[in-house]
């Protein structure tokens, strides 16, 4: 059965307003604009990767982090973005499928993989789950003979929609699976005091931004693909600009430091 449980993960606002220095030319230039709609677990990297484009190009570069529900639902509504980036299938293929981006202008941009974490301060870890290359599917069948406390993201994105199918799939039906409730946007997993002694399922990118965590086993497939799409509208060419830009080096570079994993 699952219950909510808050203090898992967070939504921010990030805007980055970078101009040129006046010169002859700067003068009779319109600053160009750039709105970016990407997951939480993608803040670290893209704050570097909006900063970084933003200085080079002279553009004003605002990254708007949520799960990817909630991002979709502001996309349908009309809100302003450009590039909407996700490994959430469902609602990925719900965009398409309401024309809302060009599917011309897709990328894929890095690879992920779930990872069992718990807090550096649990004393009780079973002895099993500190054997050497042990497999995630193992460690969690470990967990659920136990019947211990799993913490999961919602299933609004990427990391809950991944982790809940995998429960699923190895029928752990005796783990107290906790899920965040949707409306909690803190970035926190809450794995200290109280939950000291339980676990999380959750992405390898976010257990990167998190130095109070011990990874136990992880996936040794990277099959949770994300993709960077151009969202339809009038700022389409800049949109397809950054998205170049999210395939270069530079780019493979930070998003590979922060946990992800690309070709």
């Amino acid at each position: 059965m699952k219950k909510p449980i808050k203090n898992l993960l967070s939504s921010i606002l990030v805007g980055f307003f970078c101009f040129a220095l006046p010169t002859k030319l700067s003068y009779a230039t319109t600053t160009r604009n750039i709105t970016i709609f990407a997951e939480q677990n993608m803040t670290t990297a893209l704050v570097k990767l909006a900063r970084i484009y933003s200085q080079k190009n002279h553009i004003v570069a605002t990254v708007n982090f949520n799960s990817s529900s909630e991002l979709m639902n502001d996309v349908d509504s009309g809100e302003p973005a450009d590039i909407f980036i996700s490994a959430h299938s469902g609602w990925i293929d719900s965009l398409k499928q309401k024309g809302l981006v060009d599917i011309y202008n897709t990328g894929y941009i890095a690879y992920d993989r779930l990872v069992l974490a718990t807090s550096k301060d649990n004393q009780n870890i079973p002895a099993q789950l500190l054997e050497k290359n042990i497999s995630l599917e193992s460690a969690l069948k470990i967990l659920n003979k136990q019947k211990a406390t799993l913490l999961t993201n919602t299933e609004g994105s990427s990391s809950g929609k991944f982790s809940k199918e995998l429960i699923n799939f190895l029928n752990l039906d005796d783990l107290k699976v906790f899920t965040k409730l949707g409306e909690d946007k803190s970035r926190d997993l809450d794995l200290n005091n109280d939950n000291s002694q339980g676990y999380a399922l959750i992405l390898a990118s976010e257990a990167k931004t998190h130095k109070n965590l011990k990874i136990l086993a992880e996936q040794k497939q990277t099959n949770i693909i994300y993709q960077a799409l151009v969202i339809a509208g009038d700022n389409m060419e800049v949109a397809r600009e950054f998205l170049k830009f999210l395939k270069t080096d530079t780019a493979r570079n930070v998003l590979r430091s922060n946990g992800f994993v690309v070709d």
